[in-house]
């Protein structure tokens, strides 16, 4: 087996060197080499969804959007909403609380929409699967239109119309679209929109994309370059407080979306109502309730730490396990994120449950390609009172004395279905490079590739033997390094290598995997390498 790096990891090694065809191939094999925005019409029941929400603003009629909680389901309703106020119609939106109502498009909702005389429905990054509740609404007189990305089930719902790349003899060509990205192929199609609302509109398809972690191929990719370009210049109040509270001036990359503003938009779906989130970007005085995500939001991360000490307290000094399961009475808004983090942390899927009177509410992640976390549900469903999910994310509701059974049985499911080898974590390089590469040039066709995410990550660059020199701990507690590289001095950064000072300065030269950036400080740039790993 190959040594192990610093990080535990094992790399897995590039074929090519650098060369003048390697942009195109990583393109190629990124599915990036033809990234555009396809003409909406090619959705299935588009023209037909558009014509319903057209007619009902025309005769008066009152229009339900019903969201989700997260930041794509919200974007996805704030561009609804907007596109059809501006064209004059009766509009409302209901998101659902997290803990009061679930997920999705729900009986009580279309109840709700019968006693206050609403006759169309619309749907936003939900109601794929409400087959029972759409039926409901059928008999009540209210038309629902659908728009989703999520997978449809075998029996579709009776909807009026269902908007969705992935349903079957659908000629959309991307199937990979958010929720955001579905409601803008509808909304931007009801009618003559300004400019300024247009651009506003994509710039939020492009949040909501980023934050549901979609990937950056294809027409993903279009978008959100062209909703991140559009972005700072949008003169949305709240959307700009948010930035403005999360430090980001000028360019929005991103990660910028990714780490900073799709936290805070979340924050209210998990710990309050979504509501909040929506007024932020929907209100015309929305500053206010961009202030109240940032509390949220630094709720949200307390919580969260505490969570993880607990959990790290239950676990102790895990042995041979093969999956992690810890519970306690934790937020339930909070257990997806804990999960999550004890996944990546300890490679390996991990279940966090939260007690909820005599249940347990249960949140799973699987790093693992091998390792399918909603089929390990679905091997102990005679335990559980629901479950769903997809392959590396998963939800589920347990009652309290199937506890220890359910433990027992997903255990050793994971002892059986995952080989020891899968729980080393592997690094994949896109290309090795010598000193000589390292220029403003390449760094400027590297950075073609952008916008980097989920599919298309930032290259991961191998130097062998590379000399190191300056090596000095920054940051609090010294957890970080900083030190200079090659003959060059190039500059780099290796956040969280604290540990390793020691032995790297004895070392003196060390295999460097690292992104190419720069970094930009008072007015004045240089190269810089941020090291993402080392051997």
């Amino acid at each position: 087996m190959d040594r192990l790096s610093l990080l535990g990891r094992r790399w897995i090694f590039p074929r090519e060197q650098a060369s003048g065809d390697f942009l195109a191939q990583l393109k190629k094999v990124r599915g990036i080499d033809a990234s555009e925005i396809h003409a909406s019409a090619k959705m299935r029941d588009l023209t037909k969804a558009a014509a319903r929400i057209n007619l009902a603003i025309e005769k008066g009629e009152r229009i339900l959007i019903v969201g989700d909680y997260d930041a794509d389901g919200v974007t996805a309703s704030v561009i609804l909403f907007k596109a059809i106020t501006q064209l004059g119609g009766q509009v409302s939106v209901r998101l659902p609380h997290r803990m009061r109502d679930g997920y999705g498009l729900n009986v009580q909702f279309i109840e709700e929409a019968k006693t206050l005389g609403v006759k169309l429905i619309v749907t936003v990054d939900n109601g794929i699967s409400a087959v029972a509740e759409i039926a409901l609404a059928q008999n009540l007189g209210i038309d629902v239109i659908i728009t989703d990305h999520h997978t449809p089930p075998q029996v579709l719902p009776p909807a009026f119309a269902i908007l969705n790349p992935k349903q079957k003899n659908c000629a959309y060509p991307d199937k990979n679209l958010s929720g955001a990205a579905v409601a803008l192929k509808l909304a931007e199609n009801l009618g003559e929109l300004p400019t300024e609302l247009r651009n506003e509109m994509l710039a939020l398809a492009a949040i909501g994309t980023l934050a549901d972690v979609c990937p950056l191929t294809g027409e993903n990719r279009a978008l959100v370059a062209a909703g991140l370009a559009v972005l700072p210049q949008i003169k949305n109040p709240g959307l700009q407080k948010i930035l403005a509270n999360a430090g980001i001036k000028g360019k929005v990359s991103a990660d910028d979306i990714g780490f900073r503003v799709a936290p805070r938009l979340n924050a209210a779906g998990r710990l309050a109502d979504p509501l909040v989130a929506f007024q932020a970007l929907a209100n015309g005085a929305g500053e206010k309730f961009a202030d109240e995500l940032e509390r949220l939001n630094r709720e949200r991360q307390g919580f969260t730490a505490k969570i993880l000490a607990e959990v790290e307290e239950q676990l102790g000094k895990f042995g041979a396990e093969k999956i992690l399961v810890a519970s306690g009475d934790f937020h339930p808004g909070i257990i997806g994120l804990a999960a999550a983090n004890l996944s990546e942390k300890y490679y390996r899927p991990a279940i966090v449950m939260s007690a909820q009177a005599d249940n347990l509410v249960g949140s799973c992640r699987s790093p693992l390609a091998e390792f399918n976390i909603t089929a390990a549900l679905d091997a102990c469903s005679d335990l559980l009172v629901k479950f769903g999910g997809h392959h590396g994310a998963a939800g589920f509701t347990l009652e309290e004395k199937n506890r220890a059974e359910f433990e027992k049985q997903i255990a050793d499911f994971a002892e059986q279905n995952i080989a020891a080898i899968a729980l080393t974590p592997t690094l994949d390089l896109d290309l090795e490079v010598a000193e000589n590469i390292l220029t403003e040039n390449f760094l400027g066709e590297l950075s073609s590739l952008a916008p980097f995410g989920n599919g298309n990550p930032e290259p991961s660059l191998l130097w062998r033997a590379a000399p190191l020199a300056d090596i000095r701990a920054i940051g609090d507690e010294g957890k970080h390094l900083k030190m200079r590289v090659g003959g060059k001095k190039i500059t780099a950064i290796a956040f969280r290598f604290g540990e390793f000072a020691a032995a790297l300065e004895k070392q003196k030269t060390a295999d460097l995997v690292f992104n190419f950036g720069e970094n930009v400080w008072n007015g004045n740039r240089e190269l810089q390498l941020r090291i993402v790993d080392a051997r």
